[in-house]
């Protein structure tokens, strides 16, 4: 009864759980099937530790949460990039797929560092048995703590398409943030270090730097696909399908 509608402000949060240090709030969107939910976790990390695991999209899957394929179809920048992701379900559940746009800005006065990503159309032909996602946008924000922790948060509002039970839905958005955000913490760990060519070339104390466009004061521009004002906004590009995709779904 936690996730029915009424039990939620229409533009309020409410808090659902707090498991494994990750706290879970979940809120309702006027007109749409689904809720949007985020999940809050503080824990002891270097922000460029975080980047370098964040950059590397051919590694996303062993910390996301219910991550089959993640591989970049075209770099657009620096931090700006399209991703083929492609997400596990539980049988008779067919797969589901999207194309997002990812991108990076920082705000080095409050600390903060933000990572917002959206659905983009076309780019990918779909693919046999696997059903493309009707919406997905959201962020990862991480605002940088005076103790050496980071206090991270993802937040992500998605309609998965098809046919899947709403029930189902709201029972598997809960579990997917402390997944995603605990998966997080531990690639942080595990990959420390392995990253330095990442660090040499973004990392002020190790001689790099973010470069400017990607700072405060720099905007991408408005999409109906891209996160509302109240986070993170952007473009969504339509480049043309990759060729090393070409299947038709079945529907």
């Amino acid at each position: 009864m936690a996730w029915a509608p009424r039990a939620v402000a229409a533009k309020g949060w409410r808090h659902v759980t707090t498991d494994d240090g990750v706290r879970v709030d979940v809120r309702e969107i006027k007109g749409q099937e689904f809720p949007e939910f985020r999940g809050i976790k503080v824990f002891k990390a270097d922000i460029f530790d975080i980047l370098a695991v964040l950059d590397d999209a051919a590694r996303h899957c062993e910390w996301q949460a219910n991550c089959k394929i993640m591989r970049i179809t075209r770099k657009i920048n620096e931090f700006d990039r399209l991703l083929y992701h492609r997400l596990n379900a539980p049988w008779p559940v067919s797969d589901r797929d999207v194309v997002l746009r990812g991108s990076v800005r920082v705000d080095w006065a409050k600390k903060i560092v933000t990572s917002p990503f959206w659905r983009v159309k076309g780019v990918v032909a779909p693919q046999d048995g696997v059903v493309r996602l009707k919406a997905l946008k959201g962020f990862f924000k991480f605002r940088v703590l005076s103790d050496g922790r980071v206090r991270a948060t993802y937040q992500v509002y998605s309609d998965p398409g098809g046919w899947i039970p709403t029930w189902l839905v709201r029972a598997a958005s809960k579990g997917i943030p402390i997944k995603t955000l605990n998966g997080l913490e531990r690639q942080v760990r595990k990959t420390r270090g392995r990253y330095e060519a990442f660090m040499k070339k973004y990392n002020p104390a190790k001689g790099g730097a973010i470069p400017e466009r990607f700072q405060s004061g720099t905007k991408l521009p408005k999409s109906k696909d891209a996160p509302k004002p109240s986070t993170p906004s952007g473009s969504a590009e339509q480049p043309k399908a990759d060729p090393s995709t070409s299947k038709k779904a079945k529907g």
